[in-house]
């Protein structure tokens, strides 16, 4: 299944894709216990019958929406949590001249307001001149668990969707370097403003998704392609990241915890390539379709120097 909140922003419907249209789901949702002014993640735990469901009311005649047109916000919308995992490739270790590589899962958070939809626009901010991007697969939660072994995280992965983890790379060193204490690095000002996670355009469920080692991630910036690796090239799988976060947090249904970027981001060039306004950031990864978000600039006076 292909799972979509479609609608205006702030105000999304649940809804299934249905070859190129959406079916509604909150007449199903109603049918099977939930309640229809849920989400996404409200079905998350049901999705044996929700699959039933969804056969019902194909065979019944329920409404279809075309695709086309129709907006795509975020696939979960609401989620409890969005972490972000860093450092998870050796391929974007080295180009940004990383001299060690990690042994453990790097994890942060987000805040729920950076999350966009897979064609809404990345904004960038007035402070910000240093634009990247970063294409993620991303793990979404189906069922909660805490100290869930790596052997069993399957159990809890609902399915994958794609991330752009957007990151303003000159306003996160903060006073950092001029004071001398790594510990004052702004990872909030770097990667939380608003519009700073498009994710979608759905979210595939683990039975129809394919092995996390064979999806292809791969970015192109107007055309050109600038990231293109495997799953398989993780440092730490998906399961490993589930069974290190899950120790220090009961997860949710609708938890987003994305796996980090491989290399070819703007950072790691000898002559950088920052996004700017008029860019088109297209991401694509097998079998979970393709975002393309344009890049605009924040409506202000930008600071100069």
């Amino acid at each position: 299944m292909r799972f979509v909140s479609f609608g205006p922003r702030g105000n999304e419907r649940p809804g299934v894709l249905v070859n190129d249209s959406v079916l509604p789901l909150s007449r199903v949702m109603a049918d099977i216990g939930i309640a229809p002014t849920g989400t996404i993640r409200n079905l998350l735990p049901f999705l044996d019958r929700v699959g039933e469901g969804i056969t019902e009311a194909l065979d019944r005649g329920d409404e279809l929406i075309p695709i086309t047109g129709t907006r795509l916000g975020p696939p979960i919308a609401d989620p409890p949590n969005l972490f972000d995992c860093g450092a998870n490739y050796l391929s974007h270790l080295a180009e940004i001249g990383a001299e060690a590589t990690p042994t453990l899962p790097v994890i942060f958070q987000k805040p729920r307001s950076a999350l966009a939809g897979p064609t809404d626009a990345i904004v960038r901010p007035l402070e910000c001149v240093n634009l990247d991007y970063e294409a993620e697969l991303t793990i979404v939660i189906g069922k909660a668990g805490r100290r869930i072994p790596a052997e069993r995280a399957a159990d809890h992965i609902a399915g994958y969707l794609i991330t752009n983890d957007v990151s303003a790379r000159d306003l996160g060193e903060g006073e950092s370097r001029k004071l001398n204490a790594p510990a004052l690095f702004q990872l909030m000002r770097a990667k939380g403003w608003d519009t700073f996670q498009p994710t979608g355009p759905w979210l595939v469920t683990l039975d129809e998704a394919r092995d996390y080692e064979d999806i292809r991630i791969q970015t192109w910036v107007n055309d050109e392609l600038r990231q293109d690796a495997y799953g398989k090239e993780m440092i730490h799988s998906p399961y490993q990241i589930i069974e290190w976060l899950s120790a220090t947090t009961t997860l949710q249904p609708g938890d987003l915890i994305t796996t980090g970027t491989p290399g070819g981001v703007a950072a790691g060039m000898a002559t950088p390539k920052w996004l700017a306004p008029g860019d088109t950031v297209r991401i694509e990864m097998t079998g979970l379709g393709q975002m393309c978000t344009p890049v605009l600039d924040e409506q202000g006076t930008r600071a100069r120097g």
